[in-house]
């Protein structure tokens, strides 16, 4: 049961009240009136493009009480985006106002910024969303009438056409289960009782809970597979299997009925059928059998699906891997040179999936062994040469076991083959890129010393750049690696961020491996432990680290630099003290956040980089926060106004997306403005997950860094679903988007209002694989 307080609608009016002493903006016109959507004044156009520059420069103090009782919905839309995106403390009244709006897209951006802003006012913020949500739903029609026309038609701020449109009840709903709070659960459950609309919002934000608080109650996963089971009176909602999905561990009073409820489910194609073939994830042993049935139906099940039911079955101990090998052995592709023709599709990530899933060779020995050795057609194109790798190479790491010099490992990879009549050398790196990735896996499976080491150094020095990375990512899980100092100093000097931010993240997870003589320190206080550590820490790797705090450009790059910055903080390096002054300042809040940390590290006490204005106050009388602003990027002054189409031919043949800048018009300009420049031409599609996304876009084809002089992406996120073939930015966290785009192979609500959502594709993108070209790139619009 949902438990109200005596009168959330005056919680609510209190809050705003509280917040900003000003009346909240009036009802909407008549849908009928001329004055519906009004055409936009000199004015307004000009508020529009400041309200732009304060988002981007997360200038919270410059959305003024104003701005938000304007006449032009578009100014109000406007207003509430920017405070959503900027979020924190100085934001919380402008959103908290906004939040009484009777504009339906105000009011989602207000419970989309609320949701993302309500850490330490958990119960405050889901309070007042759940008295505009009751208030919401008792307005009268005519209002919600004006409401919709006023979107429809707002000239500024609002959906343009292709733009998906922006949904005030499930923005409400998943503020609630974003913030977490005591009322969040009782509060979504009550709501799956409600219309199915508002029921799936439920659902979804149920999932979202799911995921910060780790577990749901007993009552509430009971509730979601009666939902999700329909009655006579009500057909089932799929959706509601989400949040179990997201589960680690559910209880063993609800294993059976998951069962049911989900095997039910896999009857009915739709985007959320994927659900249903997870949740049979956390079904137990005995939905082996029916995972296995959804991983073998080509054609009756989607490739996403039977990708997801690859990982579920992984989760399933040995009932799992037994249909795994089963699978892979119904799966693999004949050595015809015409069959193989056909790895360019779907179905590939599919049996590939399989081999991940599959955790040792087992009883699909046999498959695995005509797979290692499955020769590549003759005269064979590289998308059907990279293919034919993956296989090979993926069957080889599970039959090697511990053998890093497995003949069949070694010689893996036809991307790069050997000289005719040249054997597998095991003291040399391997050429081809998936196959020294799959001998970096398997040289990490035993103690490296030995000639293990020696092995182990080659792929760590030189040769391909992600199986380099893997095999520094090495060092922090083993520490019998002699010379880690050298090769940490090396990789740290290189030019590659990724590289240089792999070498970063070991020495801050384990900041003994930077030392010249592990093993070696007598036992010190813990009051003297900082200064013992930064005393013994290699002189190459504390210079190597200070100079990419000084490098130029460096700064503009928060996932290179919070890396480098975490490494700092864990070595207690007291000459980067100035340093991380500076970067306590910058207009990131990543950058800022780690820096603090570690001047927190230098100084033995809390440092908050983030400073409150004074005379500012925030709601409920506290100190609002104004973090350092940025600039306005270049692409603001020159912003793509319309949707581009741009085509793709690519290693699987020509793709298409459509990218609107209606909801991230910055992000979007970029894009553009990087394919038209050519810079994708000749990129590698370096992340490929079967049955999730398709990511491109990273310069070095190692998923890190950027375009150099293009400084980070600010975040335009968007209280958006993520379905499938929707086009998104990807991140390392907030406000580090460059040039890397993804696309969707299925629904994945937990994206949602996580990332920028750009646009939508076309075409079979989960047809690429990890390591396919992007050819070229033509826009038209």
């Amino acid at each position: 049961m949902l438990r109200r307080r005596s009168s959330p609608l005056l919680v609510l009016v209190l809050l705003l009240s509280a917040c900003t002493g000003q009346p909240a903006p009036g009802p909407a016109p008549d849908a009928g009136s001329s004055a519906a959507a009004p055409a936009a004044s000199a004015g307004a156009a000009g508020r529009l493009d400041a309200l732009l520059a304060a988002e981007q420069r997360r200038a919270a103090l410059e959305v003024s009480p104003a701005d938000q009782q304007s006449r032009d919905v578009g100014v109000r839309r406007a207003a509430a985006r920017a405070l959503a995106r900027i979020g924190g403390d100085a934001a919380w009244p402008g959103l908290a106002r906004a939040l009484a709006d009777e504009d339906d897209e105000v009011v989602a951006w207000a419970a989309y910024g609320l949701g993302f802003s309500c850490k330490e006012r958990e119960a405050e913020a889901v309070s007042a969303l759940v008295a505009r949500a009751l208030a919401r739903d008792a307005r009268p029609s005519p209002a919600g009438a004006a409401s919709a026309a006023a979107s429809a038609a707002a000239p500024s701020g609002g959906a343009a056409a292709g733009a998906p449109p922006l949904d005030a009840g499930g923005a409400l709903a998943r503020a609630i289960g974003r913030c977490g709070a005591e009322a969040s659960e009782p509060t979504l459950v009550a709501w799956l009782d409600g219309p199915r609309e508002r029921a799936i919002h439920a659902a979804y934000a149920l999932g979202d809970l799911a995921a910060i608080k780790l577990k749901l109650r007993e009552e509430t996963l009971v509730a979601l597979l009666n939902l999700a089971s329909g009655s006579a009176a009500s057909p089932p909602v799929p959706e509601a299997l989400y949040p179990i999905g997201r589960l680690e561990h559910v209880p063993l009073t609800v294993i059976p009925r998951i069962r049911d409820v989900a095997t039910a489910r896999l009857a009915e194609a739709s985007d959320a059928r994927l659900f249903a073939v997870r949740a049979l994830g956390r079904a137990g042993e005995a939905a082996a059998s029916e995972l296995a049935r959804v991983l073998s139906a080509k054609g009756v099940f989607t490739a996403s699906e039977r990708a997801e039911a690859a990982r579920a079955l992984k989760r399933l101990g040995p009932p799992g891997q037994r249909a795994l090998a089963d699978a892979v052995a119904a799966l693999a592709p004949s050595a015809d040179p015409i069959a193989l023709t056909g790895l360019v599709s779907e179905d590939f990530g599919v049996l590939l999936t399989a081999l991940d899933a599959l955790g040792s060779a087992g009883a699909a020995r046999k498959a695995l062994r005509d797979l290692a050795a499955l020769p590549p057609p003759p005269s064979a194109p590289a998308a059907i040469l990279r293919r034919v790798a993956w296989l090979r190479c993926g069957a080889a790491r599970l039959l090697a076991g511990g053998d890093y010099r497995d003949p069949l490992l070694l010689g893996c990879d036809v991307t790069a083959p050997a000289e005719p009549g040249s054997k597998p050398d095991a003291g040399a790196p391997v050429r081809g890129p998936i196959g020294a990735r799959a001998v970096v896996e398997v040289i990490g499976r035993d103690a490296i010393t030995g000639a293990r080491l020696a092995a182990f150094r080659a792929y760590a020095a030189s040769g391909d750049l992600r199986a380099r990375e893997a095999a520094i990512e090495l060092i922090a899980a083993h520490e019998e690696i002699a010379g880690a100092p050298d090769l940490l100093a090396k990789a740290l000097a290189a030019e590659e961020p990724g590289l240089v931010a792999a070498a970063a993240e070991v020495i801050a997870r384990q900041p003994q491996r930077a030392s010249e003589a592990p093993g070696k320190r007598k036992r010190r206080k813990r009051s003297d432990e900082k200064d013992a550590l930064a005393a013994v820490t290699s002189p190459a790797i504390e210079a190597a680290l200070l100079a990419i705090l000084d490098r130029p450009g460096a700064r503009d790059d928060p996932e290179l630099i919070g890396a480098v910055v975490d490494a700092v903080g864990a070595l207690a390096l007291k000459p980067a003290e100035a340093r991380l002054e500076q970067l306590c300042r910058s207009s990131h809040p990543t950058t800022r956040a780690r820096a603090g940390t570690a001047l927190g590290v230098l100084r033995g006490r809390k440092i908050a980089c983030d400073a409150g204005l004074p005379g500012d106050a925030g709601a409920a009388g506290r100190p609002a926060v104004a973090p350092p602003v940025g600039e306005v990027p270049a692409e603001a002054s020159a912003l793509v106004r319309a949707p581009a189409v741009l085509i793709f031919d690519t290693d699987a043949g020509e793709l298409t997306m459509t990218l609107d800048p209606a909801l991230a018009p910055v992000a979007v300009t970029r894009f553009v403005d990087l394919a038209r420049s050519g810079y994708y031409d000749g990129k590698i599609v370096h992340r490929v997950v079967p049955g999730f996304v398709t990511q491109f876009g990273a310069p070095f084809g190692d998923g890190a860094g950027g375009p150099p002089g293009r400084p980070a992406l600010r975040c335009e996120t968007s209280p958006v679903a993520f379905e499938p073939l929707r086009v998104g930015v990807a991140l390392a966290g907030r406000d580090t988007g460059s040039s890397q785009l993804f696309v969707m192979h299925a629904r994945a609500p937990h994206l949602d209002g996580q990332y920028a959502a750009v646009g939508v594709a076309a075409g079979p993108w989960a047809a690429l694989a990890d390591g396919d070209i992007i050819r070229s790139v033509k826009v038209q619009n």
